[in-house]
Protein backbone atom coordinates (compact mmCIF):
# COMPACT_ATOMS: atom_id res chain seq x y z
CA UNK A 1 0.00 0.00 0.00
CA UNK A 2 1.23 3.55 -0.71
CA UNK A 3 0.08 7.03 0.10
CA UNK A 4 -1.70 7.43 -3.23
CA UNK A 5 -4.37 4.99 -2.07
CA UNK A 6 -5.25 7.25 0.83
CA UNK A 7 -3.79 10.65 -0.11
CA UNK A 8 -7.13 12.50 -0.15
CA UNK A 9 -8.16 11.08 3.23
CA UNK A 10 -4.73 11.96 4.68
CA UNK A 11 -5.03 15.50 3.32
CA UNK A 12 -8.55 16.00 4.71
CA UNK A 13 -7.59 14.51 8.06
CA UNK A 14 -4.53 16.72 8.37
CA UNK A 15 -6.57 19.81 7.47
CA UNK A 16 -9.14 18.85 10.10
CA UNK A 17 -6.53 18.19 12.76
CA UNK A 18 -4.07 21.01 12.01
CA UNK A 19 -5.73 23.79 14.06
CA UNK A 20 -6.74 21.37 16.82
CA UNK A 21 -3.14 20.27 17.20
CA UNK A 22 -2.05 23.90 16.99
CA UNK A 23 -4.29 24.67 19.94
CA UNK A 24 -3.14 21.63 21.87
CA UNK A 25 0.53 22.34 21.18
CA UNK A 26 0.05 25.85 22.57
CA UNK A 27 -1.70 24.44 25.64
CA UNK A 28 1.02 21.88 26.16
CA UNK A 29 3.86 24.38 25.93
CA UNK A 30 2.13 27.00 28.06
CA UNK A 31 0.70 24.95 30.93
CA UNK A 32 1.89 21.33 30.79
CA UNK A 33 5.50 21.05 29.61
CA UNK A 34 7.64 21.61 32.74
CA UNK A 35 10.43 23.16 30.65
CA UNK A 36 8.24 25.86 29.05
CA UNK A 37 5.09 26.27 31.17
CA UNK A 38 4.25 29.75 32.45
CA UNK A 39 0.97 29.05 34.27
CA UNK A 40 -1.17 26.13 35.29
CA UNK A 41 -4.63 25.24 34.00
CA UNK A 42 -7.47 27.55 35.10
CA UNK A 43 -5.10 30.45 35.66
CA UNK A 44 -4.53 33.65 33.68
CA UNK A 45 -1.22 34.71 32.23
CA UNK A 46 -1.40 38.47 31.78
CA UNK A 47 0.90 40.07 29.21
CA UNK A 48 0.98 43.79 29.86
CA UNK A 49 2.85 45.08 26.84
CA UNK A 50 2.04 46.96 23.69
CA UNK A 51 2.73 44.53 20.82
CA UNK A 52 6.01 45.15 19.03
CA UNK A 53 8.42 43.20 16.81
CA UNK A 54 9.42 41.31 19.96
CA UNK A 55 5.91 39.87 20.21
CA UNK A 56 6.18 36.38 18.77
CA UNK A 57 3.82 34.19 20.81
CA UNK A 58 0.95 34.67 18.36
CA UNK A 59 1.00 35.29 14.59
CA UNK A 60 -0.18 38.71 13.36
CA UNK A 61 -0.46 40.30 16.85
CA UNK A 62 -2.69 43.36 17.17
CA UNK A 63 -1.29 46.65 18.44
CA UNK A 64 -4.51 47.83 20.09
CA UNK A 65 -4.98 45.58 23.09
CA UNK A 66 -3.04 43.66 25.69
CA UNK A 67 -3.31 39.89 25.69
CA UNK A 68 -4.13 37.54 28.54
CA UNK A 69 -4.95 33.86 28.34
CA UNK A 70 -6.20 31.08 30.56
CA UNK A 71 -6.53 27.44 29.52
CA UNK A 72 -9.61 25.92 31.11
CA UNK A 73 -10.08 22.28 32.10
CA UNK A 74 -13.83 21.68 31.93
CA UNK A 75 -13.72 17.89 32.10
CA UNK A 76 -14.88 17.59 35.71
CA UNK A 77 -16.42 20.94 36.61
CA UNK A 78 -17.10 24.46 35.31
CA UNK A 79 -14.65 27.33 35.66
CA UNK A 80 -15.82 30.74 36.84
CA UNK A 81 -14.51 33.74 34.89
CA UNK A 82 -14.87 36.92 36.91
CA UNK A 83 -14.64 40.27 35.12
CA UNK A 84 -14.21 43.62 36.91
CA UNK A 85 -15.92 46.93 36.22
CA UNK A 86 -13.66 48.48 33.57
CA UNK A 87 -15.57 51.78 33.68
CA UNK A 88 -16.27 51.87 29.98
CA UNK A 89 -12.94 50.58 28.72
CA UNK A 90 -13.26 48.07 25.90
CA UNK A 91 -12.43 44.43 26.64
CA UNK A 92 -13.54 41.04 25.51
CA UNK A 93 -12.83 37.50 26.63
CA UNK A 94 -12.95 35.43 23.46
CA UNK A 95 -13.82 31.95 24.64
CA UNK A 96 -12.48 29.41 22.15
CA UNK A 97 -13.13 25.70 22.21
CA UNK A 98 -10.45 23.10 21.45
CA UNK A 99 -11.43 23.17 17.77
CA UNK A 100 -10.78 26.99 17.62
CA UNK A 101 -14.46 27.94 17.30
CA UNK A 102 -15.48 31.04 19.25
CA UNK A 103 -18.02 29.95 21.85
CA UNK A 104 -18.71 33.44 23.21
CA UNK A 105 -17.37 36.95 23.64
CA UNK A 106 -17.66 38.05 27.24
CA UNK A 107 -17.14 41.79 27.25
CA UNK A 108 -18.28 45.29 26.47
CA UNK A 109 -20.21 44.65 23.25
CA UNK A 110 -22.62 42.07 24.68
CA UNK A 111 -22.45 42.46 28.46
CA UNK A 112 -21.27 46.01 29.10
CA UNK A 113 -18.31 46.80 31.33
CA UNK A 114 -19.79 46.18 34.78
CA UNK A 115 -18.57 43.33 37.00
CA UNK A 116 -19.82 39.86 35.99
CA UNK A 117 -19.29 36.23 36.91
CA UNK A 118 -19.55 33.73 34.07
CA UNK A 119 -19.67 29.95 34.57
CA UNK A 120 -17.96 28.17 31.68
CA UNK A 121 -19.60 24.74 31.45
CA UNK A 122 -18.18 21.83 29.45
CA UNK A 123 -20.23 19.21 27.57
CA UNK A 124 -19.85 16.44 30.16
CA UNK A 125 -20.85 18.27 33.37
CA UNK A 126 -24.37 17.58 34.67
CA UNK A 127 -24.53 19.55 37.93
CA UNK A 128 -26.44 22.68 38.89
CA UNK A 129 -24.90 26.14 39.10
CA UNK A 130 -25.07 28.46 42.05
CA UNK A 131 -27.41 31.42 41.58
CA UNK A 132 -25.92 34.65 40.29
CA UNK A 133 -23.70 33.04 37.66
CA UNK A 134 -24.13 33.57 33.94
CA UNK A 135 -23.83 30.12 32.28
CA UNK A 136 -21.78 29.85 29.09
CA UNK A 137 -21.77 26.41 27.46
CA UNK A 138 -18.69 25.18 25.60
CA UNK A 139 -18.67 22.32 23.06
CA UNK A 140 -15.35 20.87 24.24
CA UNK A 141 -13.89 19.89 27.59
CA UNK A 142 -10.80 22.05 27.01
CA UNK A 143 -11.19 25.76 26.28
CA UNK A 144 -9.12 28.91 25.96
CA UNK A 145 -10.17 32.21 27.53
CA UNK A 146 -8.38 34.85 25.45
CA UNK A 147 -8.69 38.30 27.00
CA UNK A 148 -8.07 41.53 25.12
CA UNK A 149 -8.13 44.92 26.89
CA UNK A 150 -7.87 48.23 25.03
CA UNK A 151 -4.58 50.00 25.69
CA UNK A 152 -3.71 53.53 24.70
CA UNK A 153 0.06 53.32 24.44
CA UNK A 154 2.88 52.78 26.92
CA UNK A 155 1.59 55.48 29.31
CA UNK A 156 -1.55 53.41 29.85
CA UNK A 157 0.24 50.27 31.02
CA UNK A 158 -0.06 50.72 34.79
CA UNK A 159 -3.83 51.19 34.66
CA UNK A 160 -4.26 48.19 32.37
CA UNK A 161 -2.05 46.03 34.60
CA UNK A 162 -4.30 46.84 37.55
CA UNK A 163 -7.36 45.86 35.52
CA UNK A 164 -5.74 42.63 34.36
CA UNK A 165 -5.16 41.54 37.95
CA UNK A 166 -8.92 41.72 38.55
CA UNK A 167 -9.79 39.21 35.81
CA UNK A 168 -9.97 35.87 37.59
CA UNK A 169 -10.41 32.20 36.63
CA UNK A 170 -11.71 30.13 39.55
CA UNK A 171 -12.43 26.35 39.55
CA UNK A 172 -16.05 25.82 40.52
CA UNK A 173 -15.34 23.83 43.69
CA UNK A 174 -13.17 26.69 44.94
CA UNK A 175 -15.80 29.27 44.04
CA UNK A 176 -18.47 27.49 46.11
CA UNK A 177 -15.86 26.86 48.82
CA UNK A 178 -16.13 23.10 48.79
CA UNK A 179 -13.16 20.78 49.10
CA UNK A 180 -13.10 18.16 46.38
CA UNK A 181 -10.48 15.96 44.80
CA UNK A 182 -10.86 17.40 41.30
CA UNK A 183 -8.40 16.53 38.56
CA UNK A 184 -7.21 19.70 36.82
CA UNK A 185 -4.80 19.42 33.93
CA UNK A 186 -3.65 15.96 34.93
CA UNK A 187 -3.42 12.95 32.63
CA UNK A 188 -3.43 15.10 29.48
CA UNK A 189 -1.34 13.54 26.70
CA UNK A 190 2.19 14.54 25.82
CA UNK A 191 2.25 16.59 22.61
CA UNK A 192 4.50 15.00 19.99
CA UNK A 193 4.47 16.32 16.43
CA UNK A 194 8.00 15.95 15.06
CA UNK A 195 6.86 13.44 12.42
CA UNK A 196 3.52 13.08 10.63
CA UNK A 197 2.89 9.78 12.40
CA UNK A 198 3.46 11.42 15.80
CA UNK A 199 1.09 14.20 14.74
CA UNK A 200 -1.71 11.73 14.01
CA UNK A 201 -0.97 9.64 17.12
CA UNK A 202 -1.25 12.71 19.35
CA UNK A 203 -4.37 13.85 17.47
CA UNK A 204 -6.05 10.56 18.38
CA UNK A 205 -5.28 11.14 22.05
CA UNK A 206 -6.50 14.75 21.93
CA UNK A 207 -9.76 13.79 20.20
CA UNK A 208 -10.37 11.28 23.00
CA UNK A 209 -10.52 14.14 25.52
CA UNK A 210 -13.88 15.49 24.45
CA UNK A 211 -17.17 14.35 22.89
CA UNK A 212 -17.27 14.85 19.14
CA UNK A 213 -19.68 17.17 17.35
CA UNK A 214 -22.48 15.75 15.24
CA UNK A 215 -21.57 18.08 12.38
CA UNK A 216 -18.19 16.32 12.10
CA UNK A 217 -19.56 12.79 11.64
CA UNK A 218 -18.95 12.67 7.84
CA UNK A 219 -15.27 13.55 8.13
CA UNK A 220 -14.86 11.14 11.06
CA UNK A 221 -16.02 8.34 8.80
CA UNK A 222 -13.27 9.29 6.35
CA UNK A 223 -10.68 9.62 9.12
CA UNK A 224 -11.54 6.16 10.44
CA UNK A 225 -10.32 4.63 7.18
CA UNK A 226 -6.84 5.75 8.29
CA UNK A 227 -7.27 4.69 11.90
CA UNK A 228 -7.61 8.31 13.08
CA UNK A 229 -10.25 9.11 15.67
CA UNK A 230 -11.25 8.63 19.30
CA UNK A 231 -9.81 5.44 20.78
CA UNK A 232 -8.45 4.21 17.43
CA UNK A 233 -4.95 3.25 16.40
CA UNK A 234 -3.12 4.09 13.19
CA UNK A 235 -3.04 0.66 11.58
CA UNK A 236 -3.42 2.02 8.06
CA UNK A 237 -1.11 5.01 8.39
CA UNK A 238 1.61 2.83 9.86
CA UNK A 239 1.69 0.81 6.63
CA UNK A 240 2.62 3.88 4.57
CA UNK A 241 6.37 4.61 4.29
CA UNK A 242 7.38 7.63 6.38
CA UNK A 243 8.75 9.58 3.41
CA UNK A 244 5.50 9.14 1.45
CA UNK A 245 3.38 10.21 4.42
CA UNK A 246 5.59 13.26 4.92
CA UNK A 247 5.25 14.19 1.26
CA UNK A 248 1.45 14.32 1.36
CA UNK A 249 1.53 16.26 4.65
CA UNK A 250 3.99 18.78 3.18
CA UNK A 251 1.72 19.18 0.16
CA UNK A 252 -1.21 19.79 2.49
CA UNK A 253 0.65 22.49 4.42
CA UNK A 254 1.48 24.15 1.09
CA UNK A 255 -2.23 24.03 0.19
CA UNK A 256 -3.19 25.71 3.46
CA UNK A 257 -0.56 28.40 2.87
CA UNK A 258 -1.73 29.04 -0.70
CA UNK A 259 -5.38 29.17 0.33
CA UNK A 260 -4.49 31.95 2.76
CA UNK A 261 -4.11 34.34 -0.15
CA UNK A 262 -7.57 33.64 -1.55
CA UNK A 263 -10.00 32.85 1.27
CA UNK A 264 -12.98 35.13 1.90
CA UNK A 265 -14.31 37.73 -0.53
CA UNK A 266 -12.01 39.83 -2.70
CA UNK A 267 -13.19 43.45 -2.55
CA UNK A 268 -10.86 46.19 -3.77
CA UNK A 269 -8.01 43.70 -3.33
CA UNK A 270 -8.89 43.22 0.33
CA UNK A 271 -9.61 39.68 1.51
CA UNK A 272 -12.62 39.96 3.79
CA UNK A 273 -13.95 36.90 5.58
CA UNK A 274 -17.47 37.58 6.75
CA UNK A 275 -18.68 33.97 6.58
CA UNK A 276 -17.41 30.94 8.51
CA UNK A 277 -14.94 33.03 10.49
CA UNK A 278 -14.60 32.64 14.26
CA UNK A 279 -17.25 29.93 13.97
CA UNK A 280 -16.13 27.69 11.12
CA UNK A 281 -18.82 24.99 11.09
CA UNK A 282 -17.52 22.36 8.62
CA UNK A 283 -15.28 24.72 6.65
CA UNK A 284 -12.19 22.90 7.88
CA UNK A 285 -9.82 24.37 5.30
CA UNK A 286 -10.71 27.92 6.28
CA UNK A 287 -10.28 27.00 9.93
CA UNK A 288 -6.74 25.77 9.12
CA UNK A 289 -5.98 28.84 7.02
CA UNK A 290 -7.00 31.16 9.86
CA UNK A 291 -4.84 29.25 12.32
CA UNK A 292 -1.90 29.38 9.87
CA UNK A 293 -2.23 33.08 9.02
CA UNK A 294 -3.78 34.66 12.11
CA UNK A 295 -4.70 32.34 14.92
CA UNK A 296 -7.76 33.00 17.08
CA UNK A 297 -9.62 35.28 14.69
CA UNK A 298 -12.85 36.41 16.30
CA UNK A 299 -16.39 36.44 14.93
CA UNK A 300 -17.06 39.41 12.60
CA UNK A 301 -19.70 40.92 14.88
CA UNK A 302 -16.99 41.46 17.50
CA UNK A 303 -14.11 42.35 15.20
CA UNK A 304 -13.71 42.29 11.44
CA UNK A 305 -10.30 41.71 9.88
CA UNK A 306 -9.97 42.73 6.20
CA UNK A 307 -6.43 41.98 4.98
CA UNK A 308 -4.70 43.08 1.81
CA UNK A 309 -1.65 41.68 0.06
CA UNK A 310 -2.07 43.76 -3.10
CA UNK A 311 -2.46 47.33 -4.30
CA UNK A 312 -5.25 48.43 -6.59
CA UNK A 313 -3.22 47.58 -9.69
CA UNK A 314 -3.06 43.93 -8.60
CA UNK A 315 0.64 44.02 -7.71
CA UNK A 316 1.74 42.51 -4.41
CA UNK A 317 2.71 44.99 -1.70
CA UNK A 318 6.44 45.53 -1.33
CA UNK A 319 8.45 48.04 0.66
CA UNK A 320 10.42 49.08 -2.41
CA UNK A 321 7.27 50.96 -3.50
CA UNK A 322 5.24 53.79 -1.96
CA UNK A 323 1.51 53.64 -1.29
CA UNK A 324 -1.42 55.54 0.19
CA UNK A 325 -4.74 54.40 1.63
CA UNK A 326 -7.35 57.11 1.15
CA UNK A 327 -10.69 57.17 2.98
CA UNK A 328 -13.19 59.62 1.54
CA UNK A 329 -15.13 61.94 3.89
CA UNK A 330 -17.69 59.95 5.85
CA UNK A 331 -16.16 56.66 4.70
CA UNK A 332 -13.79 55.91 7.58
CA UNK A 333 -14.17 52.40 9.05
CA UNK A 334 -17.62 52.35 10.76
CA UNK A 335 -17.22 51.02 14.30
CA UNK A 336 -18.79 51.33 17.72
CA UNK A 337 -15.42 50.82 19.44
CA UNK A 338 -12.27 51.62 17.43
CA UNK A 339 -10.29 50.67 14.30
CA UNK A 340 -6.65 50.19 13.31
CA UNK A 341 -4.49 49.31 10.29
CA UNK A 342 -1.52 47.07 11.16
CA UNK A 343 1.56 46.27 9.07
CA UNK A 344 3.09 42.76 8.90
CA UNK A 345 6.01 41.17 7.12
CA UNK A 346 4.71 38.80 4.47
CA UNK A 347 7.35 36.21 5.35
CA UNK A 348 6.30 35.51 8.94
CA UNK A 349 3.24 37.64 9.82
CA UNK A 350 5.23 39.63 12.39
CA UNK A 351 5.66 43.33 13.11
CA UNK A 352 8.77 45.11 11.79
CA UNK A 353 11.14 47.52 13.55
CA UNK A 354 10.90 51.13 12.37
CA UNK A 355 12.35 54.44 13.47
CA UNK A 356 9.14 55.84 14.99
CA UNK A 357 8.02 52.60 16.67
CA UNK A 358 4.64 52.78 14.95
CA UNK A 359 3.21 49.42 13.96
CA UNK A 360 -0.41 50.39 13.40
CA UNK A 361 -2.42 53.46 12.47
CA UNK A 362 -5.99 54.13 13.53
CA UNK A 363 -8.59 56.41 14.99
CA UNK A 364 -6.56 56.74 18.21
CA UNK A 365 -3.26 57.68 16.50
CA UNK A 366 -2.07 60.95 18.01
CA UNK A 367 -1.30 63.83 15.68
CA UNK A 368 -3.04 62.49 12.57
CA UNK A 369 -3.94 65.16 10.02
CA UNK A 370 -7.23 64.85 8.17
CA UNK A 371 -7.62 65.98 4.57
CA UNK A 372 -9.14 69.42 3.96
CA UNK A 373 -12.46 67.78 3.08
CA UNK A 374 -12.49 65.61 6.22
CA UNK A 375 -11.17 62.46 4.59
CA UNK A 376 -8.03 60.64 5.66
CA UNK A 377 -4.94 59.67 3.67
CA UNK A 378 -2.52 57.19 5.28
CA UNK A 379 1.05 57.17 3.91
CA UNK A 380 2.47 53.65 3.55
CA UNK A 381 6.17 53.39 2.67
CA UNK A 382 9.57 52.35 3.99
CA UNK A 383 11.30 55.72 3.78
CA UNK A 384 10.27 58.53 6.09
CA UNK A 385 7.96 60.98 4.28
CA UNK A 386 9.17 64.53 3.67
CA UNK A 387 5.92 66.46 4.29
CA UNK A 388 4.44 67.18 7.71
CA UNK A 389 1.14 65.54 6.78
CA UNK A 390 2.97 62.54 5.35
CA UNK A 391 4.95 62.13 8.58
CA UNK A 392 1.86 62.53 10.77
CA UNK A 393 -0.06 59.89 8.81
CA UNK A 394 2.86 57.52 8.15
CA UNK A 395 2.53 53.78 8.66
CA UNK A 396 6.11 52.53 8.17
CA UNK A 397 6.55 49.54 5.86
CA UNK A 398 9.45 47.06 5.86
CA UNK A 399 11.86 47.08 2.93
CA UNK A 400 10.46 43.72 1.81
CA UNK A 401 7.06 42.22 0.87
CA UNK A 402 4.34 42.95 3.42
CA UNK A 403 0.63 42.79 4.01
CA UNK A 404 -1.78 44.78 6.15
CA UNK A 405 -4.78 43.97 8.31
CA UNK A 406 -7.52 46.49 9.00
CA UNK A 407 -9.21 45.70 12.31
CA UNK A 408 -12.68 46.98 13.04
CA UNK A 409 -13.71 46.51 16.68
CA UNK A 410 -17.46 46.58 17.03
CA UNK A 411 -18.03 46.93 13.27
CA UNK A 412 -21.34 48.34 12.10
CA UNK A 413 -23.87 46.13 10.35
CA UNK A 414 -22.85 47.88 7.10
CA UNK A 415 -19.31 46.56 7.53
CA UNK A 416 -20.40 43.06 8.54
CA UNK A 417 -22.88 42.79 5.67
CA UNK A 418 -20.51 44.25 3.05
CA UNK A 419 -22.31 47.52 2.40
CA UNK A 420 -19.15 49.36 3.54
CA UNK A 421 -15.82 48.10 2.23
CA UNK A 422 -12.30 49.53 2.51
CA UNK A 423 -10.83 51.33 -0.52
CA UNK A 424 -7.99 49.83 -2.53
CA UNK A 425 -4.41 50.65 -1.57
CA UNK A 426 -2.99 53.03 -4.20
CA UNK A 427 0.58 52.62 -5.47
CA UNK A 428 2.28 55.97 -6.07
Amino acid sequence: MNKNDYSKAIQNTYIYGYPIMGMYDSLYQQVLDPTTKTTKMNEYLHIAVVSSPKTTFVPAPNNDTTYSRAWLDLRNEPVILETPDTKGRYFTIQLCDLFTDTTANLGKRLYGTEQHRFAIVGPTWKGELKEGLIPIYCNTTIALAFLRILINGENDLDEVKELQSQFLAIPYHEYIQRKENITIGEDLPVCKMETPLEFFETLNQVLALTPMLKQDEPIFDEMKTLGVGRNLDLKVLKTIPAEELKKVVDETVALIDKKGLTFGENVNYWRIARKDIGIFKTNYLQRSVVWFKGALANVPEESLYPSTFQSGDGEYLNGVNKYILHFEPGKLPPVSQFWSLTMYRFSDAMLTENEINRYSFGDRTKGMILDDDGGLTITIQHEKPTTEKGKANWLPAPSEPFYMTLRLYGPSSDAVEGIWTPPAVERI
